[in-house]
């Protein structure tokens, strides 16, 4: 279960959604409101002074951007030797995944159109 490997006390996780090369991206939802949260961490264990500043800097800025187009940002959470950025989660999915949904549904279709055509 991902909630043993990550461990935000405010926060239970559920699921992970993002596996990069220098981030991981978790959906879960807060303890105490229930909210949906999909929650940002360093992958590095040790980040160096410039990937902490970078990632504080993401949260800066989208904090204080005011737009229905963009994410909203709940918290910077301090984690293990970095930070954990908490948003808000819609409960969408990757374009990638949303890629092999589509090429499926088209599949089938075409599939069934040339059976029932026979």
């Amino acid at each position: 279960m991902v909630s043993n490997i990550v461990n935000l006390r405010s926060y239970h996780i559920s699921q992970e959604l993002y596996n990069g090369s220098k981030t991981l991206v978790y959906r879960g939802y807060g303890q105490s409101d229930q909210l949906p949260v999909a929650i940002k961490l360093l992958k590095n264990p040790y980040p160096n002074f410039n990937e902490l500043v970078q990632f504080r800097n993401q949260y800066t800025i989208t904090k204080n951007l005011d737009s229905p187009l963009i994410i909203q940002t709940y918290s910077l959470e301090i984690y293990q030797n970095g930070y954990a950025l908490v948003m808000e989660d819609f409960g969408g999915i990757s374009l990638q995944e949303w890629v092999v949904k589509r090429k499926k549904t088209i599949f089938n279709g075409v599939f069934r159109s040339r059976n029932y055509s026979v």
